[in-house]
């Protein structure tokens, strides 16, 4: 299918998109775009930063759009020259960025972890804040609505006790939300999992895919992975709805670019001991993650491709994403997947090359089969009897019976699966030295052409 936006990664394509919401955020705010480095002049990113920190909080708020082109250019560094120039502003400059600009500066890839974790914290509160008071005057606006329970979704997520802790890497407010969290430390961990949702997976979702993705580094402790790996619950684009435009492209094009950025600033934070960078992508999240793969080469060790809706005809074979190995795998028992596929390909085509990953189950090692499209079904909540997911039905017998059902039923991401223990064994292989997990072939995987 013809695209109808500018490619995946092309500099046209990457131009705008979350960082021009943040530039959208800080014209909110009341930037002086004068005041920030003078007419005509290209200031390094460190310069226009500390004029920026030295606007008082009046000229903050005072919303002048004089010139949002030259924020934007800021906004558009390169993550490189950010990491390098970031560290040279004083303190204190750095902590009134944070302080008085925390969606600039929680967004701005290239600043370290741990300060864009604060900053999307304070920026988080602030919205949820704002969300729930608008709800109380205005309860009938559906917007604020969507918005003040995903805001809840992402605060539940992040604030959950658990080991390693988690950290609020991503945050763009709005109706529909994006997010990012991560299980464990991006700025010292030496490997580093992004973990791509599909259609329908929105920021309400976050516990629960957090939960996926703590699942997923669980899983990789299991397979020998460092003590200091990490895995991102990555909320990072607007997914399509379950439905038809599943089978476009246009949100996957639009998607790509920022994935990109996002492991582009990874990259450049850890320039001078770079981590192993893996992608594990779930149903139209492959489609996106494969467009951002196939743009650029990023450095990346394993791809894991589940239940996929296909991969766009013109990313010619798994070679082209880049990647040091690629798998795939799709349950018998998922019905879903394919219906994204009319004009795609399906990666587990030998034409395509991915090698196969087994997901069926395996009843000799104690491990569950997939039983349809969905990433993740159980959690401590949605296995409680007594939760409102099951306390809605009235009927007794009705309600044991949707429980029952439901106990037997297992996503791509649930412990216990042959899909979760298959996806930590490839992508914790990603980090022995030296050797190519492609050239490793597990005894669970079976075997198809490498590319």
């Amino acid at each position: 299918m013809a695209r109808t936006t500018p490619p995946a990664g092309s500099r046209k394509g990457r131009a705008g998109l979350r960082r021009s919401l943040l530039v959208a955020l800080l014209a909110a705010c009341a930037v002086i775009g004068a005041l920030i480095a003078p007419a005509g002049v290209r200031a390094s990113t460190a310069a226009q930063l500390q004029r920026l920190a030295r606007l008082d909080a009046a000229q903050v708020e005072a919303v002048v759009r004089a010139d949002p082109a030259q924020l934007l250019e800021l906004a558009n560094a390169n993550p490189e020259e950010t990491a390098r120039e970031w560290p040279r502003l004083p303190k204190g400059d750095r902590a009134q960025l944070e302080r008085l600009l925390p969606g600039f500066v929680g967004n701005f890839d290239g600043v370290p972890y741990a300060t864009r974790d604060r900053a999307n914290k304070r920026l988080l509160q602030q919205r949820l804040s704002s969300a729930q008071a608008t709800v109380v005057s205005r309860p009938s606006d559906t917007g604020n609505v969507l918005a003040l329970a995903a805001y809840k979704a992402i605060r539940a997520a992040v604030t959950v006790k658990s080991r390693p802790a988690r950290h609020l890497v991503e945050f763009v407010p709005g109706v529909r939300p994006t997010a990012s969290i991560a299980i464990g430390n991006l700025d010292t961990a030496s490997m580093i999992t992004w973990l791509i949702p599909g259609m329908g997976t929105y920021t309400t979702d976050m516990q629960l895919w957090s939960l996926a993705a703590q699942n997923v580094w669980a899983s990789q402790r299991d397979a020998g992975a460092p003590a200091d790996h990490a895995v991102i619950a990555w909320m990072g684009y607007v997914v399509p709805p379950v439905g038809i435009d599943a089978a476009l492209g246009e949100y996957a094009a639009t998607g790509a670019p920022l994935l990109t950025e996002a492991i582009r600033g990874v990259r450049a934070v850890r320039a001078g001991r770079l981590p192993v960078l893996n992608v594990v992508a779930h149903s139209y999240g492959t489609t996106m993650a494969a467009d951002a793969l196939a743009d650029s080469p990023l450095g990346i060790g394993t791809v894991v491709l589940l239940g996929s809706a296909g991969i766009e005809e013109a990313i010619r074979d798994a070679g082209a994403l880049h990647a040091d190995a690629v798998y795939a795998g799709e349950a018998t028992a998922d019905e879903e997947a394919a219906l994204g596929r009319f004009s795609r390909v399906d990666p587990r085509n030998p034409s395509f090359g991915a090698r196969v990953l087994a997901v069926d189950g395996d009843p000799a090692a104690g491990l569950t089969a997939v039983t349809g499209h969905a990433p993740i079904l159980h959690s401590s909540y949605n296995d409680d009897i007594a939760s409102p997911v099951w306390t809605v039905i009235a009927s007794v017998k009705a309600r044991e019976a949707a429980y029952r059902a439901h106990l037997a039923e297992h996503g791509y991401l649930d412990r216990g699966t042959q899909s979760l223990q298959q996806v930590g064994m490839v992508t914790a292989a990603a980090s022995v030295s030296g050797t190519s997990p492609a050239n490793r072939p597990h005894p669970l995987l079976r075997a198809t052409p490498r590319w």
